[in-house]
Order: structure tokens, then sequence, then C-alpha cells
């Protein structure tokens, strides 16, 4: 049974002999995390040193644990430079550690030129599934048991539409313009720059962009409600991003794959937009219906729509940790700097225009949610149609971070203002039990 192996290289190089400047080190050339999918890889090691004379200079790689990794063969890529190929062998679970020197021939003596020492390794196994197989393989029954209250959450939502505020927002659509304008311009292009600085991988720097230029999520009107935002406005950004998305997100597709030197990749998840479409609209439309037709039982379902949206969001927060967690394994710094990033530029550019064009307050927290809070999973859908299986998986930990980082945030912003508003009523009570005389 062929297996597929993930090597995860980790480069610490340690510059001895920082007093000399002019010193050229040894170079990785893919310094980020790679994906090695047959037993068999390689590695690309480069150095601007120059041979004295053809084929004096040769590479030593010494390895801490062969069990692990072996090296099976260093080829010179020509005879008068220093660039070298790693073919790489491993067969078990671990970590190791390499050293590899550069030496060259001076006359009957050799000396070392330079060098790298711990060069980490984790070698990770794999079944044939991919990582994002394995990620999307949640209980069944939790899923059989969540979505009637997901369906049943949708419909008491749209007993909360008021249709005076929908005519308004449709008459005066600036947050719907403020919310595109975020979406589908500058969170693209501020996800873009940041991994640029940090120097992220171009699949995963893809994976972050079209991330960044996802539409708002369900979870968004979610979160409206029970940071007292304007749910109405939330459900119309939240369709209307959607719709949206069907052309800005090839757009930006081809846009920033092309910046990033990966042959403009155009492809659009029509069937899966189309379908989170009908999967907000059809539950919201019934629940117009019934708030028109059945009063008494829209009462109903909005005295339960809170405590029914707390316990869908915890259920949400812990299915995304559960499969994001398939992808600790692959997580560094900068991955997790820039999922924690990409939800709160959402939320303070959203809040910061909104407020310098004067919009009310419950406007404001609604435009800052709907562009923090983004459906990461249709990015998911345009990074498997645009990359090969390997790539795929590398790329993926971009939304399943961002979608795991922006629970957390949304959620700490929620105990922070349901506490804040606790304190301030106290406050007041106390004030009108004790009056100042």
């Amino acid at each position: 049974m062929i297996r597929t192996l993930f090597i995860v290289l980790l480069l610490f190089v340690i510059l001895g002999n920082a007093q000399k400047p002019f010193i050229n080190f040894l170079n990785i050339e893919k310094t980020e995390i790679l994906f090695f999918t047959k037993t068999e890889e390689t590695v690309v090691i480069k150095s601007t040193y120059e041979d004295k004379r053809p084929n004096s200079s040769y590479l030593l790689v010494q390895l801490e644990d062969p069990k692990v990794l072996q090296v099976v063969n260093v080829t010179k890529i020509a005879s008068d430079v220093t660039n070298f190929i790693l073919d790489f062998v491993t067969d078990e679970e671990g970590e190791t550690n390499l050293t590899i020197q550069l030496w060259d021939f001076e006359g009957r003596q050799k000396r070392l030129i330079e060098e790298i020492k711990n060069v980490k390794v984790k070698v990770l196994k794999q079944r044939n599934d991919s990582i994002i197989q394995a990620a999307m393989h949640i209980d069944r029954n939790i899923l059989i048991f969540i979505l009637p209250m997901i369906l049943l959450n949708k419909c008491a939502f749209g007993c909360k539409i008021e249709l005076q505020v929908l005519q308004t927002v449709w008459n005066r659509p600036l947050p719907i313009i403020l919310g595109a304008v975020i979406q589908f311009f500058l969170m693209p292009f501020c996800g873009f720059l940041l991994t640029q600085i940090l120097a992220l991988p171009k699949p995963q720097a893809f994976g972050f962009v079209m991330t960044c230029t996802c539409p708002g999520g369900g979870g968004g009107y979610l979160f409206a409600l029970l940071l007292e935002g304007d749910i109405t406005l939330a459900i119309l950004m939240t369709c209307t991003s959607t719709i949206l998305a069907l052309i800005m997100m090839p757009v930006n597709s081809y846009i920033y794959s092309a910046i990033l030197g990966l042959s403009g990749i155009l492809h659009s998840p029509i069937s899966k937009i189309v379908s989170t479409l009908l999967f907000i609209l059809i539950p919201i439309s019934f629940g117009i219906i019934i708030k028109r037709m059945l009063p008494e039982k829209a009462k109903f379902l909005e005295r339960i729509i809170r405590p029914l949206s707390f316990i869908l969001m915890l259920i949400g927060i812990y299915l995304t940790f559960r499969m994001g967690l398939m992808f600790l394994k692959t997580f560094n710094l900068d991955v997790l700097l820039l999922g924690l990033l990409v939800p709160a530029l959402g939320l303070l550019s959203g809040y910061s225009l909104a407020k310098t064009c004067m919009l009310p307050l419950p406007v404001c927290k609604t435009i800052a949610i709907e562009c923090g809070m983004l459906n990461s999973f249709l990015a998911l859908a345009i990074i498997h149609l645009s990359f090969s299986q390997s790539k795929a998986d590398l790329a993926s930990v971009a939304p399943f971070t961002v979608a795991m980082c922006s629970g957390c945030e949304m959620l700490l912003i929620l105990l922070i203002y349901k506490a804040k508003k606790r304190c301030t009523l106290t406050i007041e009570g106390k004030r009108k039990k004790f009056p100042l005389v």
C-alpha cells in the first residue's frame, strides 16, 4: 500500500563569523515547508562560492538518525558552480537533524568553506487520503444532529428581518458598497502584502489571498445578533457578497496567481457558491413568510434564536478546530500570525471605514463583522480546483487557520462585550439604588 509522505523541512541557519560580511553562506533553495508526496524527493543546495579548480568542491551531509532519513545521492549541478542536489529517502516517522558542509581542496589539503548546522527535519506519514480529506471527515451523526438546528436557526433569523430596514438599505446602499470594497479589493491586497512580508510559500500565499477574497460567512449575522448589530443588514450583506463572489473570486484568483507566478489560475466554484446562497436564502425566506402569516409562531422562533445561535456557534468552533487540528503538524508561527491578522484586519477596516462615513453604531458593527467573518470554505473549493494534491494540502492550511482564528477572536470579542455590558448595568443599578444627594 503506497503511503503519502509529508516531510516538513524547517531550516535554521547559524550565521557564524558574522563579523565577516562578505562570506556567502549555504542556502537551501526551498526554505519553506515542503510536502514530499513520494518516498524519494530532492532538495537543492546553493552557494555563491566559486571553485578554485573544476570539481574541487564537494558537499558533505551528516545525518543524526539515518533510520528516519537517508541521503542516497549528492549530485553537483555543474563542474564550475557549487550548487548541489540532495536525493532523500525516508521510511520511518520521526525527527532528525542534518549538518551540511561545503568543502574544497587546496592542493592536498581540504578546507571547510561553509556550513549549516541543525537542519531540523520532521517526517510525517499519512494514508492514501489527502490531509484535507482526512480533515473533512466529520462524524455524520454530528452533522445529522446540527443540520435541522441550522435550518431552524436561519428560519428564525428570517423572522427577525424588518422589511422597512430592508427597503432603507436598498435605497441607501453605502454599507453594502463598503463591505464589497473591503471584501473583494482591500482584504485580498492586504493579504497579499502580508504573505510577501512573511515570505510564505507561493501555494500557501495563494491560499491566504483567496481566503481574504471570500464573501461573508453564515456566522456573520449570528454574531451581529449577539453583538447587537443590524441583523437585516447582515443577512443582506452576506447574500450580496456571495453573489458578487461568483465574479470577484475567480477574478482575484487570476490576478494574484499571476502576480505570485502561478500562471494565472481562473476557477469559479459556481456550484458551491450557489448552494451556499440557496442554503441561506431558502430557510430565511420561510422565516419571512412565517412572520407574515403566523406571527405567534414567529415570536416563538425569535425567543429561541439567541440560545440556539450560541449553541451553534460553539459547535461550529468545535468542528472547525477538529478539522484544523489535522493541520497543526504543518503550522508555523508565520501561518498562525497571518491567521490571526486576517480576521482582525477585516474587523478593523470594516469598523473604521463605517465610522469614517458616520454610519450608526449597529451598522458599523455589522460591516466589521461581515468583513471579519469570512466563508473560508469557499477558498478551499478554488484551491482544490487550482493545484495538485500536495500543493492543495499546503494551500488549504490558510482557510482552516483563518476559520479557527476568526472563531476564537469573535468569541473573545463577544465575551468582552457581554462582560462590559454587565459591568455597565451593574454600575447603573447601583447609581439608581444609591443616588448622590
